[in-house]
């Protein structure tokens, strides 16, 4: 029975947008005819929540320096992240927020992560995903139970409390280790004492390659800055392929799941203005002509790389993307989600940290993301202000009266 198409183009941008990067290259050899089709463009009509998704997705990881650099992001992880965000929000906070994961309600929102979600966990051993949710609340904090009642109905988060930030901390980064089997093993480097809410989101993706490549060697790849040594994957696979006068773009299978690995690699333009001036409809269109195409056998010589982007904090990233009011303490309306009567501060969302890591290797891809929104308070009066002299200082002995340096030294390291 063939599968909604629909379901397909979710199935393979969901792999995409979390492993492309500047390290991909390939050589095919044994071609048939070459195609003269250019990038082709879905028909133009109301953008279908797939289509929707794939705008944020690619303005995302644009941003994040799709092209420039070697660079792992998961822009999955982070709308599910901001949709757990969104839920908590209302008035023009909440119409900015769906307004930049381009969702028209917060109906749409909750359905568009059923479905999602529902495809990318229906796959079979040895193959293995998961997604996991959650959401961190300080002690004595005033959250509105139907927010965690919807979370835990929609998002399937996880509820936690916790006393200190320090403690959180901890608690945190090993929950983000242990959902993401070990591959990602901190997503917070630590919370200040005015945090009262995490929102954190995990996606994890294993599986082995449909055909395992054969062998790898060393050879030159043609980076931005000159030709350097890379370790290549090299084996006679099964793949789909589609090539046309400005690019080639190939589609490899796992067992036990329909998600493919896509790498597209321009032929004449660098990668960046490549993808830049693709929108998402002709990325769509890529991969829908991609998946008509059928195996073929071919020599495929890819680099093996293992990316991890480390932390990255996306605040100025997102506001980009016009997400704004919810990073302001002065306009963010977190109504839906705190009881705002019994806060002596302002509630803002103070931070966004991401993380994602990929792994390609001889026998298959390993991937793994995290993000994690931190809600703050703002400063109330009387509340004592924290001061870390956690870095290289100068010290002196002054004599008040004077002014003068009794004494002279420096503490750089311990």
């Amino acid at each position: 029975m063939q599968k909604p198409k629909r379901y397909v183009r979710i199935a393979a941008i969901l792999l995409l947008f979390v492993a492309v990067g500047t390290g991909i290259g390939m050589l095919l050899t044994n071609r048939g005819q070459q195609s003269q089709t250019q990038i082709p463009s879905l028909p133009s009509v109301k953008a279908s929540p797939v289509e929707s998704y794939t705008g944020f997705a690619l303005k995302f990881a644009l941003l994040s320096g799709l092209g420039d650099k070697n660079t792992a992001v998961s822009p999955y992880s982070v709308y599910q992240a901001l949709l757990m965000l969104t839920e908590g929000s209302a008035g023009d906070t909440r119409s900015e927020l769906l307004g930049a994961l381009q969702l028209s309600s917060q109906a749409e929102a909750r359905e568009w992560f059923r479905s999602s979600t529902q495809r990318f966990l229906s796959v079979q051993q040895p193959a293995r995903t998961a997604i996991a949710n959650s959401i961190w609340i300080r002690e004595g904090v005033p959250v509105k139970q139907t927010y965690v009642n919807i979370l835990r109905e929609y998002y399937l988060a996880e509820e936690y409390s916790f006393s200190e930030p320090l403690d959180a901390t901890k608690r945190i980064n090993l929950w983000v280790y242990d959902k993401t089997y070990r591959l990602i093993d901190k997503i917070i480097d630590h919370l200040d004492q005015s945090a009262i809410i995490v929102l954190v989101n995990t996606v994890y993706f294993k599986a082995n390659w449909t055909t395992p490549f054969e062998n790898t060697f060393n050879d030159t790849f043609n980076s931005p800055r000159g030709p350097v040594t890379a370790t290549y994957l090299s084996g006679t696979v099964n793949a789909k392929v589609l090539e046309t006068d400005s690019y080639i773009a190939v589609a490899l299978g796992y067992v036990g799941t329909d998600i493919k690995f896509v790498a597209i690699m321009p032929k004449k333009a660098d990668l960046k203005s490549f993808m830049t001036k693709i929108s998402e409809k002709d990325l769509l269109g890529i991969f829908t002509e991609l998946m008509k195409k059928e195996d073929e056998r071919v020599k495929l010589v890819l680099p093996r790389f293992d990316i991890d982007s480390g932390i990255i904090e996306l605040v100025p990233l997102l506001k980009q993307m016009g997400i704004k009011k919810v990073f302001d303490p002065d306009q963010a309306d977190l109504t839906e989600m705190l009881d705002t009567s019994k806060l002596a501060g302002k509630a803002f969302a103070s931070n966004v940290f991401h993380r994602a890591r990929v792994k390609v290797d001889l026998y298959g891809t390993e991937a793994a993301a995290a993000t994690a929104i931190v809600i703050k308070v703002t400063a109330v009066p009387g509340e004592l202000k924290t001061i870390r002299v956690d870095r290289p200082f100068a010290f002196f002995l002054v004599d008040p009266s004077t002014n003068a340096i009794l004494f002279a030294g420096s503490y750089v390291e311990p």
